[in-house]
């Protein structure tokens, strides 16, 4: 400890406390007193409370994520588990080999700020943002960080620019784009892809909804399915399959088809009637009742569905468009178009949250005015 007398009489002493556990830099208090013995007794004194405070270890963010992610899967469902790893990606991908604890508010924010001008929706952006406040929560409790730092960041207001983006997007099939797209998966060749495709426009369900219903789920005289569970693709490393919860505790609902799945699906009874038959379902797998399965009687893959879609698509001129989920907004569309209100809507394709919902349903019904503004236009022409 260094003393010394100040110009005025006064004490001032310098001692160490200990380094800074990070940069291991050294690290000194200087404290001043009226005698030399209280100088040195303050000096002292913020010495150990520097010392005491909590040391954060040194963890670069991807040994951090892969540790909290061990954890958070032990408490939610698999399904929910997929959901933050896709919605976390991007940030690993930049940030997985930087230190988290020299990661800064800005850092973050920044990063939030150019996931708001690629496009994605303020709704994705709203998980982004949740997953990185559960992993840096993790952070906090384990000593990675001292605080928090997601807390203190907004959810980026959409710009101009991002909002054309998000516009440009196609929300939902014409209705040449449905016929030419209906006539495009009939004529493919590919097995469960027509039947998938008029499942999903004609009831609005989610892809794992429908590749996990299973015949017990289904009453095809009274035209009504069961929506009860989903079916979850397991990571690279376990691999398989899984029933899992619907994304949502309103995803468990009943919903009513139309005649021409009805017809449809009683077709594939037949053939499924017939593989039980000869035994190409195996009465011990808890897959042998599903509607959908492969060449194999496998559980079917979301992503070669995707695929099979995303031919059809290009190969039909329907552009900006890709994947299933496209299917499910046109179903919502087509209700909208039909009259149907909001809540009976919202029941029916199992949303809990309105603003899902609300979206389309505003898209659509401008564009309804639209069309309808244009048609007295045109009457009203008549008489000028």
């Amino acid at each position: 400890m260094y003393c010394r007398v100040l110009k005025n009489g006064k004490w001032s002493c310098t001692t160490d406390a200990t380094p800074n556990p990070l940069t291991g830099q050294r690290r000194q208090v200087t404290r001043r007193g009226d005698t030399k013995k209280e100088a040195v007794r303050r000096a002292q004194l913020a010495a150990d409370e520097l010392s005491k405070e909590r040391q954060t270890m040194k963890r670069i963010v991807q040994e951090v994520y892969d540790e909290w992610l061990n954890v958070y899967k032990e408490t939610v469902k698999a399904s929910s588990v997929k959901t933050r790893m896709v919605a976390i990606k991007p940030f690993i991908d930049k940030h997985g080999a930087h230190l988290i604890s020299k990661l800064q508010i800005n850092d973050i924010q920044k990063f939030l700020v150019e996931r708001r001008d690629t496009g994605i929706s303020q709704h994705h952006i709203a998980g982004t943002r949740t997953t990185l406040n559960l992993m840096f929560d993790f952070a906090v409790k384990n000593d990675y960080v001292e605080k928090n730092i997601v807390k203190d960041t907004v959810i980026p207001k959409a710009n101009k620019k991002s909002r054309l983006l998000v516009n440009a997007k196609k929300k939902y099939l014409e209705k040449d784009e449905i016929q030419n797209f209906l006539a495009g998966v009939r004529s493919s060749g590919r097995r469960n892809a027509y039947p998938v495709a008029l499942t999903m426009l004609s009831t609005g369900l989610r892809i794992g909804e429908v590749l996990a219903l299973t015949w017990n789920d289904i009453d095809l005289e009274k035209r009504v399915l069961v929506v009860n569970k989903t079916l979850f693709e397991k990571g690279a490393e376990e691999g398989g399959f899984e029933f899992a919860p619907p994304k949502t505790e309103d995803s468990n609902r009943t919903v009513s088809f139309n005649e021409d799945l009805a017809e449809e699906l009683k077709r594939m009874k037949v053939q499924y009637n017939k593989e039980k038959l000869i035994g190409l379902r195996d009465p011990k797998s808890e897959f042998r009742n599903l509607v959908f399965a492969g060449k194999y009687q496998q559980p079917v893959r979301a992503v070669t569905i995707g695929s099979v879609f995303n031919t059809i698509y290009r190969a039909y001129g329907i552009n900006d468009v890709s994947g299933t989920h496209i299917l499910r907004h046109t179903h919502i569309t087509m209700l909208v178009e039909a009259g149907v209100d909001l809540p009976v809507i919202m029941e029916r394709v199992g949303h809990s949250n309105i603003n899902i919902t609300l979206e389309i349903y505003t898209h659509v019904t401008k564009k309804m005015q639209q069309q309808s503004d244009d048609k007295i236009n045109e009457y009203f022409r008549q008489f000028i």
